[in-house]
């Protein structure tokens, strides 16, 4: 079980340079802290916030045929 637990964290490098990528930093600061303050307030441990950010990933990637996307 803990190595499927490890696995399915393993998704996601520790630490990226996102703004090295071109992202819209202001956008994703601002929701990346909104996704922080939630967690914060529920409590969660390290390594339950980072199975939260595997899920969400797994459903976007799941939903990605109905989210709105568009180009600058």
């Amino acid at each position: 079980m803990e190595k499927d637990k490890d696995d399915y964290l393993t998704k996601f490098k520790r630490v990226q340079k996102i703004d090295e990528f071109g992202f819209d930093q202001e956008l994703i600061s601002k929701i990346g802290n909104q996704i922080v303050e939630i967690m914060k307030k529920e409590g969660i441990t390290y390594e339950d916030a980072y199975a939260c950010l595997q899920y969400s990933y797994n459903r976007i990637k799941f939903e990605s045929n109905y989210l709105k996307l568009y180009e600058d």
